[in-house]
């Protein structure tokens, strides 16, 4: 068994190591303690490091304002490591779309994805990344659960089929796009 695990989870920095008997979690986020946590075992710690650092995702996209463009900066900046560059590529197109809006079609191929429904998953991965950087209230599905796209852009026009839907980047996110060259 591993004395001690390290997991980025959320944009949170988990650790849970064993300490004598015992074994013991502490979570941060921004540099900052979140919580800490003890239990039988390490996966046992890790689980409720998880479920502490979703609370508190919940918690922030509840209680938190629109953010500001420099927000969307500073978030943007801590996940762009982790974008591809078919990621890119579909926020370049976005950010230079007229009126900044597109259907996951023209993301799709922007991107060089095949059909739209991998442009809708990985543009979802995307918008989920910045959600978990910069958490915000988002709409929920019919399954009960956020529709992380939101967090990138805001709905257009929706009355053709899926593949025609129209998202508009929101302009924080545009900003950001802008602040950080990702534009070019």
């Amino acid at each position: 068994m591993a004395e001690r695990v390290v997991e980025k989870y959320r944009g949170c920095d988990l650790v849970a190591a064993g300490q004598g008997t015992k074994f013991v979690g502490k979570a941060w986020r921004a540099g900052k303690s979140i919580t800490k946590v003890d239990g039988s075992d390490i996966p046992s710690v890790m689980v409720q490091l998880k479920a502490k650092a979703d609370d508190l995702l919940k918690d922030l996209a509840e209680n938190s304002p629109e953010p500001l463009p420099a927000q969307y900066v500073e978030a943007m900046k801590r996940m762009l490591p982790s974008l591809s560059t078919a990621h890119l590529a579909m926020l370049k197109a976005h950010y230079k779309a007229a009126d900044r809006s597109l259907t996951v079609t023209q993301l799709a191929k922007a991107a060089g994805y095949a059909s739209f429904a991998s442009a809708n998953l990985q543009y979802g991965l995307v918008a989920r990344s910045l959600w978990e950087e910069l958490p915000i209230r988002l709409p929920v599905g019919a399954d009960g659960q956020p529709i992380y796209t939101y967090a990138l852009a805001d709905e257009g026009d929706r009355s053709g089929t899926e593949a025609q839907w129209v998202w508009k980047l929101r302009p924080g996110v545009a900003a950001a796009i802008a602040t950080l060259g990702l534009q070019n």
